[in-house]
């Protein structure tokens, strides 16, 4: 009767799991215990690829600083360079404005003195007119006194 009852049970076990199966049904195909052991022996190959692909990620990383770096130091150059262009360029232009200055005064010092020049030759040149004119004026006037005391 035991093994009655024990035989009942585990059919009724057996429906019950049977029902419970079609009642929750599995939704997506499990991978089996080869599939996950294939992948575990896979796992150290990707871990190789994925290695190389860090370290080729990593080398071009310290390619690109380097590259950097390099251009940092590049345009450091050049601006230093430019600064200095332009303060030699700043005092050249420094120079040439002493220089136009100069040339300025020059030049009106010249007008000036063309000036001076021009009102003394003018000047000498009044002198010698009224000069005659006077030498005339004078020898009419002595010319009238003369008709004068004649008479």
């Amino acid at each position: 009767m035991q093994a009655r009852h024990i035989s009942a049970i585990s059919h009724a076990l057996g429906v019950l799991v049977i029902v419970i199966g079609f009642m929750f049904p599995v939704s997506a195909a499990h991978a089996s215990w080869l599939d996950r052991v294939k992948e575990i022996y896979e796992l150290p190959e990707n871990m190789q690829q994925i290695q190389k692909d860090y370290e080729a990620t990593k080398q071009q990383l310290e390619e690109q600083k380097d590259k950097l770096s390099e251009t940092i130091r590049h345009s450091q150059e050049t601006e230093s360079k430019l600064l200095q262009q332009n303060e030699t360029l700043q005092k050249e232009n420094q120079l040439l404005q002493e220089r136009l200055k100069t040339m300025e005064q020059v030049a009106l010092d010249k007008e000036k003195r063309n000036r001076k020049i021009t009102n003394m030759i003018i000047a000498a040149v009044l002198l010698v007119v009224l000069y005659f004119i006077l030498g005339r004026v004078f020898r009419y006037v002595v010319w009238r006194r003369q008709k004068r005391h004649m008479r």
